[in-house]
């Protein structure tokens, strides 16, 4: 049964569960359904159907699996579900209905959950969610045994435990002591031992027929008493086994007359069990030569893994300001990129254009915030996507009028020395009459003054220099500068080195743009600036990007910021289809960008413009300031990601700045005044590319947000190229101690593994002891044969 949906069918399952979406731009966006979120985190392909949670989920679903997760139920359950709410037709199954539901409750018997029976036969879970309804799943809810006050209350008892909530109310019936574990066979977990340690217990199974009755019998029920039997036995307790000797199950049997003095005749009737009797009665449910405790099952098809990177926004053209659009769409066109590529390298150099020389006060009346629009930002990508390429065509404009101030230093470099040397021979000529003058008492000759100063370089751009060399060349330039690197974490790896302490402090006041910073030094005295600013742009690989994440961002010295002020970073999704284009540069498009740059590079720092927004734009700053400080101040966000928007009160009204400008020396009309505005046009647009850059910054931090499916997608990985399990089983130690990245650590190993269990690529099987000391046995681990098909 196909398992797509058109766009049609996709817009009435989620009118139907989400009915909060509303379109923005190309996706559907709301709160999130699965973890109740209040702000429009939860966006979705209308298209597709895939779903993401950009907060604190931090994960995806195609529609069959967001189904799953909000109702608990299996993927058949889940599909027929949804075929139901579109007006599929479905053959298969009729529409579930509801035939029992059982509290699972505490010690002092507060109900934690419920299972729920359907028919067509199915079981899900669910959970108060604290306003009187139900969440359909058990995350984050302590998990128990079935009538657990009531083992507590009869502690003398014998406990009975069968599989099903409908065989304890069975068992109940004849005045005797019941219990099982929630979800079934094949989900017993070691701590539910503990509420019956040292009791005496009586399993009785379910009789499960072969799966196919043929060549590969697997007793399910069997199965599952002998794991419980096997915890059981490692608490002390006094365990016996009884099979049912008519019907599926005990219920079955009661229904065809059984009775209490029958089932304690069969109790009475076995001993208590051993490890090695265990073993033996484990072993006739067992095929020839299969191994102990793991006879083959009817594994299910295991489920793929959601995408490894979470979904980002589409990027438009809208977004940019109107005179560098053209430019940035034949640069992606001619080199077949992303145009996120081009745009982004083209707002940095905006900002490496402006720097100091205009600044926008955010606030109508608070005079004491004024902004400086440097920015930091980049391209990720794999090698050979044209990180490079994109960069270097982007700052051409501005590498040429580079290379004009270089020409023109040169030049006055040379009549300085012409001018230097003839001031010279003036201060040799002085000196000889100044002699004479005192031998013939005659007045001195007056010293000469006007002495040529040395020009100073004036510098845009900077690629590669020494701390001491950018503090110089910012002292020269206070305007600010453009840096430029090739590899950006090459730079962030020497930030981090012992003893470059000073380097990195002085890099993060650069960002702020408005801070003082002076050197001391012996031989070379003091170098004072008034005001460090530096723009950055650069380009980074994924997997150099996710390896320094994971490391800066633990608590620690790195931990200091310095990743999150790269706000404009993006990592977009890489089309596949490409074709051959062979064209020239429009001269057209790149003289109108190149005439744009060279009006705001000859904006006076010294005299910086200052703007602020029009009554239009101010009011939607208000909203929108409003609206982050929320966000920064809730609770859905990783502490990562916090710190990364909140960045956000200096890249919004920079963007603004900057779009505003970009656009007046486009057309010419930049004149200093009293009453410089930004538009409302063009703080929408901060505002769109805001939201559009906070998609990428979750994609960005996901290697730390969602460490747990990262783990799990790299142990799938290990798994599928039969690195870990390749004879069909794997401990944790056999994991952990290869150091492979993300699963280094038993902890990390047990997580990954929680995640590919529920997706059906494993399963848990029961360990031997260990023959030296007898202790616990390690954790074992059965991979579905079917992940190598």
């Amino acid at each position: 049964m196909p398992s797509d949906f058109s766009p049609a069918e996709v817009g009435v399952y989620y009118t139907t569960r989400v009915p909060e979406l509303r379109q923005v731009g190309l996706e559907l966006r709301g709160p999130c359904p699965v973890h109740h979120g209040k702000r429009d985190s939860f966006a979705v392909n209308p298209s597709t159907g895939r779903a993401y949670c950009h907060s604190q989920c931090g994960r995806g679903w195609d529609m069959i699996g967001l189904e799953r997760e909000l109702t608990g139920v299996s993927f058949a359950t889940a599909r027929d579900v949804i075929f139901g709410i579109v007006g599929r037709s479905n053959k298969r199954s009729p529409p579930s209905q509801t035939v029992a539901a059982y509290d699972y409750t505490d010690e002092a018997g507060e109900r934690l959950f419920q299972t729920v029976r359907l028919e067509p036969k199915d079981f899900r879970q669910r959970r108060p969610d604290g306003k009187g309804g139900w969440t359909w799943n058990l995350k984050g809810v302590r998990l128990v045994l079935y009538r657990l006050p009531e083992l507590l209350k009869r502690a003398s008892d014998t406990v009975f435990i069968c599989e099903g909530e409908k065989d304890v109310h069975s068992v109940e019936g004849l005045g005797l002591l019941a219990t099982c574990n929630p979800m079934g066979a094949g989900k017993w977990r070691e701590q539910y031992a503990e509420p019956v340690r040292g009791r005496a217990v009586v399993i009785i199974t379910d009789n499960d027929p072969p799966t196919d009755g043929k060549s590969s019998p697997h007793y399910k029920g069997q199965k599952h008493a002998a794991a419980v039997a096997t915890s059981l036995l490692r608490h002390g307790c006094e365990v016996r086994i009884v099979e049912p000797p008519i019907g599926k199950d005990v219920s079955d049997w009661l229904a065809a007359g059984g009775t209490k003095d029958e089932i304690d005749g069969l109790v009475r009737a076995q001993d208590p069990l051993t490890p090695d009797t265990l073993a033996s009665w484990t072993k006739q449910w067992s095929a020839p030569g299969v191994e102990h405790g793991t006879a083959p099952i009817d594994w299910p098809e295991p489920a793929s893994l959601q995408s490894e990177l979470p979904h980002v926004q589409l990027f438009s053209e809208d977004l940019l300001p109107i005179s560098f659009r053209q430019f940035v769409r034949d640069v992606a066109e001619r080199m077949q990129v992303p145009m996120d590529y081009p745009a982004v390298v083209v707002v940095l150099c905006l900002a490496g254009a402006v720097s100091r020389r205009a600044n926008i006060q955010p606030k109508a009346n608070d005079t004491g915030w004024t902004v400086v629009p440097n920015l930091w930002g980049g391209i990720i990508a794999p090698p050979g996507f044209l990180k490079s390429p994109v960069i270097q065509s982007i700052t051409r404009p501005l590498n040429q009028i580079q290379e004009r101030w270089r020409r023109d230093h040169d030049d006055a470099l040379l009549r300085y020395a012409e001018a230097k040397e003839e001031f010279e021979l003036r201060i040799a000529t002085w000196k000889e009459q100044y002699k004479r003058s005192l031998k013939s008492g005659k007045p001195a000759p007056e010293r000469p003054t006007d002495g040529p100063e040395e020009a100073i370089s004036k510098r845009l751009i900077v690629n590669d220099a020494t701390f001491e060399a950018l503090h110089q060349t910012m002292s020269e330039n206070p305007a600010g500068i453009l840096v430029i690197r090739d590899e950006l974490t090459g730079w962030w790896s020497t930030l981090d080195r012992t003893g470059r302490e000073g380097e990195r402090a002085f890099c993060l006041q650069a960002w702020n743009g408005d801070t003082g910073h002076t050197i001391d030094r012996i031989g070379r005295g003091t170098i004072h600036v008034d005001a460090c600013c530096m723009s950055m742009v650069g380009g980074i690989q994924p997997g150099r990007l996710r390896s320094y994440l994971a490391d800066a961002l633990r608590d620690g010295p790195s931990n200091d910021g310095l990743i999150q002020r790269f706000q404009l970073m993006v990592w977009p999704d890489t089309d596949s289809e490409w074709e051959y284009v062979d064209r020239r540069p429009d001269p057209a498009i790149e003289a109108q960008v190149k005439q744009g740059f060279n009006v705001l590079v000859e904006l006076d720092p010294e005299t910086p413009l200052r703007f602020r927004f029009d009554a239009g734009a101010q009011q939607l700053f208000i909203e929108w300031l409003t609206d982050l400080e929320g966000k920064v101040r809730g609770t859905e966000l990783h502490p990562a990601l916090i710190s990364h928007v909140s960045k956000y009160r200096k890249l919004m009204p920079s963007l603004a700045l900057l779009f505003e400008l970009a656009d007046r020396a486009a057309a010419g009309e930049i004149t200093n005044g009293p009453d410089l505005l930004v538009s409302l046009e063009h703080t929408k647009q901060a505002a769109a590319l805001c939201d559009y850059l906070e998609s990428h910054a979750v994609r960005i931090y996901s290697c730390i947000t969602s460490p747990q499916m990262r783990a799990a997608r790299e142990l799938a990985d290990k798994i599928k190229g039969r690195k870990a399990g390749a004879n069909g089983f794997f401990t944790f130690r056999d994991v952990y101690l290869k150091g492979w990245s993300g699963l280094d650590t038993p902890e990390a190993v047990r997580l990954a593994a929680q995640v590919l269990e529920d997706a059906g690529w494993i399963r848990e099987v029961n360990g031997e002891p260990r023959p030296s000391t007898g202790g616990r046995p390690p954790l074992r681990y059965q991979v579905n044969p079917k992940v190598w098909k």
